[in-house]
């Protein structure tokens, strides 16, 4: 792990507990606030390593010595989920490694997020349709706090 790295992760930490942050994309403004040019997927990324946690749409650190469990649909998600990209105004797309696209769109599914009216998957791409525009952005919202995506 680069210096720089190791910076950026004090910095979020340091960012986290003194406001409430509540995407990571309001993480990414903070961060460029103070000179760090990073991108949302790396940001997602640093938020894994971290180990952070939301409650009531705000990230914590967890506290120390607590367990974190993960359900094992949003592990499908985080380990299978490559790229996410919003297409018009309801569809999201997914891309996931070659054969990964059916179970991770099973897992969006058992999930039963409200915002989601259904996913078709292929082989190595999803289409998720939301209900609505807000249902859409709400949905990658999700996915990307989940995913580790590739930059």
């Amino acid at each position: 792990m680069t210096t720089h790295r190791k910076q950026r992760l004090v910095r979020i930490l340091e960012i986290i507990s003194t406001r409430p942050v509540h995407t990571q994309d309001e993480l990414v403004q903070a961060l460029a606030d103070e000179g760090y040019r990073v991108t949302q997927s790396s940001v997602s990324r640093d938020v894994a390593v971290l180990g952070l946690v939301k409650q009531d749409g705000i990230y914590y650190r967890p506290p120390a010595g607590v367990a974190r469990t993960i359900d094992p649909n949003e592990l499908r998600i985080r380990e299978g989920v490559l790229a996410v990209a919003p297409a018009g105004d309801v569809l999201v797309v997914i891309h996931t490694p070659p054969g990964e696209a059916n179970r991770v769109g099973i897992a969006i599914d058992r999930l039963a997020w409200s915002e989601v009216a259904g996913t078709i998957a292929g082989d190595d791409t999803i289409f998720l349709a939301a209900h609505d525009r807000r249902g859409q952005r709400k949905a990658l919202t999700r996915l990307r706090d989940l995913a580790v995506l590739v930059e």
